[in-house]
Formats: structure tokens, sequence, C-alpha cells
């Protein structure tokens, strides 16, 4: 990890943590059609703008993406792509993946998978298609938008179309949009398994929470309504990676190798001024000051860069462009552990990484477990075993045979596709859950990169 700080008061690199330019949200192509056709039909894809989305042609309409109906066009950084009058008659499915599409609305990839669709009906006529949340909404409960617009009680000419652009001249469209990244965190991975009750009575919930927020006086472009695995709602705010370091931010940072994290220990960062970051490290006491920038996903200093691959306001992961390492960055005080409930695993599936390495240079392992009421399997490397698992002390507790060491975690992190452990009874021994395949690879091939 960086965070020498010997080297912080000339460099605020040795203070910062993230990777590269700009991440590969660059490869999403900035234009691309499925016809040459001049008058083809715009797809606009929207939470935020969605880049680097799959769309898909239901031409057999069964709500589902298959492998023949999908067109190699990707959305742009727009959250837009074109396709055929021919294609723009059926409806239109858009696939966004995790650790690959990207959200206009904060930094680094998505955690998760979800679908949008609009039904042909919706839009034939149209050269524009918004494809959202509402659209979405619409088909699977099989109304028209104008039915949804008025069982929602919002605007329909704000939920069918590109509410982000609207914010510019209409306050509704505010609402609508903070409704939209909500709805997002709540869909499943799949369009044939949307609730479409369920899905609108979540969307009522959400926005009678944000007209409390309305009538607080409170600013809802950087807010997301989420659910935990209790049920409640929470608020949580959404970040790009200059607001994240903008002045008078404060954060905390911690290396998940265990070299780097016994050599640095827990790191709490404030912006103390534009460009400005001051560090104060809890294992010395020490505190330094350095100047930065921002150049879109990454924090550059001294010509180097690291850079957030994904980024929310509990669990950021950024790496640096140098060190063999991974930095878990937080909004909440790391030195605090989570609350953490049977329902936090029980009957789910998760990808644990951590690092085996006693040095410096990161050797990260990964292994799939997939817990019920009181058993774990946990495959690694062709190899499974079935294991007994509670919730002890608000600490995850596996229990191997004699002879291992067993599993006791306090979680210090955590969001709805993140859990970050530390081992309660091997100090500075950091590792994380993540609940989407797709995004574990990534993180444990980037991980793995960032020594080469």
């Amino acid at each position: 990890m960086q965070f020498k700080l010997s080297l912080v008061a000339a460099s605020l690199l040795a203070t910062l943590t993230l990777t590269g330019c700009n991440d590969d949200s660059s490869s999403a192509p900035e234009t691309g059609t499925s016809t040459p056709d001049n008058s083809a039909i715009t797809i606009k894809a929207i939470d935020g703008y969605l880049a680097n989305a799959e769309i898909c042609i239901d031409r057999n309409n069964n709500n589902a993406c298959d492998t023949d109906e999908k067109l190699t066009v990707k959305t742009d950084k727009n959250g837009e792509a074109k396709i055929s009058k021919e294609d723009a008659k059926f409806n239109i499915i858009v696939s966004a993946k995790a650790s690959v599409t990207s959200d206009s609305d904060k930094s680094g990839k998505l955690g998760n998978d979800f679908q949008y669709i609009v039904s042909a009906s919706d839009h034939i006529e149209n050269k524009t298609i918004s494809v959202t949340p509402f659209t979405t909404m619409a088909h699977t409960k099989d109304i028209t938008l104008e039915a949804l617009a008025s069982e929602l009680d919002l605007p329909l000419n704000i939920i069918a179309g590109d509410y982000v652009a609207q914010k510019e001249s209409d306050d509704n469209a505010q609402k609508v949009h903070a409704i939209a990244r909500s709805i997002t965190t709540t869909l499943p991975t799949t369009i044939a398994s949307i609730d479409a009750d369920k899905l609108v009575k979540t969307t009522t919930d959400i926005s009678k929470i944000l007209d409390e927020k309305i009538n607080n006086k409170e600013d809802l472009n950087n807010i997301s309504i989420e659910f935990d695995e209790k049920g409640q709602a929470v608020s949580k705010e959404i970040y790009t990676t200059a607001s994240y370091f903008a002045a008078g931010e404060e954060m905390w940072a911690v290396s998940l190798n265990k070299a780097f994290a016994t050599q640095e220990g827990i790191d709490h960062a404030k912006v103390i001024s534009a460009n400005t970051l001051e560090m104060t490290r809890y294992n010395t006491g020490k505190t330094s000051t350095g100047e930065f920038t921002i150049n879109g996903d990454a924090i550059v200093s001294d010509g180097e860069a690291d850079t957030f691959i994904y980024m929310t306001h509990d669990v950021s992961l950024a790496v640096p462009q140098n060190d063999g390492d991974l930095i878990l960055w937080s909004k909440k005080d790391l030195r605090d552990k989570e609350a953490v409930y049977a329902e936090t695993f029980a009957n789910k599936t998760f990808f644990y990484i951590a690092d085996d390495s006693t040095s410096h240079n990161p050797d990260p392992m990964m292994a799939k477990m997939h817990f019920n009421a009181d058993k774990v399997t946990i495959e690694e490397a062709g190899e499974s075993m079935e294991l007994s698992w509670a919730i002890q002390g608000e600490n995850l507790f596996i229990d191997f045979p004699e002879g291992d060491n067993d599993m006791n975690f306090k979680i210090i992190a955590k969001d709805r596709n993140l859990l970050i452990t530390e081992d309660s009874t091997v100090k500075n021994m950091f590792g994380m859950f993540v609940a989407n395949e797709a995004l574990a690879k990534d993180l444990l091939t980037k991980w793995k990169a960032s020594s080469n």
C-alpha cells in the first residue's frame, strides 16, 4: 500500500491509493450501431447513464436475453446506442454487468447484475427509446407508462423520458432520478425474476422516504435508499471520485495485504482544502499532508495514479499503480465492526477473497462459499468441504476440523455487494465476501495485476 509517511511529506502519492487514469470505462464505445442506417433508433439506458451495458432484442418475447438476440453494440458513456427500426419493433432488454458496466451517478464499476426492459408498444413510434426502471416496472406489470405514472403519483413526462437531463429544468426529475437509482439496488439479476407487485410497493415506499427528505430540504442528487438484510430502509450517499475527495470530506483506509496493513495500520484522511489531503496514521499518531488531482476514477500525485474500481459509501476499493496491493476505503471508521446477522449469510452464496501472502507481494486466493441455515460448503481448487457456521457475538464463526484454524471474522465494512472481514484471531488479516462471481474474479485479477 502507498501511505508511506516518510514519502508523504514530499508526495501525496505515498498517502493515496487508486490506480490508472479513468479505468476501463473508456473501453465503452463512444458510438455503436446494429445497423448502418442513418435513421436508426437511439436506445438510452438510464439509472444514471449506464455505460458498457449489453442490448438484447427480445424477438421471441420471452423476457430473456437469448444468445442469438444479443447485439454486438453496447451503450456508450451517455447510456446510448443505436439499433435498427426493425429491432425497435420488439421488446428491448438492457443488461448491466458487474465489474463491466458503469453508472454516471458514481465512480467505479457496478457490483451487481440487473436488467431493464421496455415494451415494444411503448416505443415503436419514437426516435429515442428510454430503457429505465420505470419502463421495466410497466412491462412486468403489463400496464402502460401512463397507468404506472398514475399509480406511483409521478409525472408521466419525467418517468417516460431522460430524467437525468430533465433535472436541469424540472425539480420533479431529481426525485424520479433518486427513485430510479434506489430501485436498481433492489432488482434481481433477470427480468424473469422480478416480482412486479413487490417492485411497485418498494418504489412507493422509496418515494415516501424521499418525500420526507424533500420536506427536510435535503438534496436528493447524491443519495440512494437501500434495504439491509433485515429489510430496513437506509439512506446512503453516492460518490464520484471528485465528490469523494471534495473539501471537508473524511474517510478511512487500510491495505488488504497483511504485510502492508501490519506496517501501516488504519489511516484517517481528511480533505482539508481543495486538492489537499491530510493523513493521520493510527498506529503512530503521525500526520502528513499532500497535494492531489482527480482524473476520472483516479487520484493522481507526482505523476502516478491509483484508481477506484468500486465505490460506495461504506466499501470502496482501489488498486495502486505500482504496489501489489488492494486498498479498502470507507466513509465509516474501520476500527468499528458492523452488525452481522444470520440473514447476512443464510441461504446465500459468496466468493471469499483474501491474500495468502506474508510479504508485500500479493498472493490472493478465492473460494466459493454457499451458506444454508447452519452449514457452509466451501469450494476451492476443485475440492470442497462442508462445515458448521454460526453468528457468535456478531462475528461469523466457521468451525474447521481439529488441527485447522477456525474462521472467526468480524465485519468491519459492508454494503449490499461486499463484506470486508478482519480475522479476530490474526491481527491485520483482512478479506472480503463478494456476492457477485464476476466482480470477485475481476477484483482477484486486478489485485494480482497490480504487482506486475
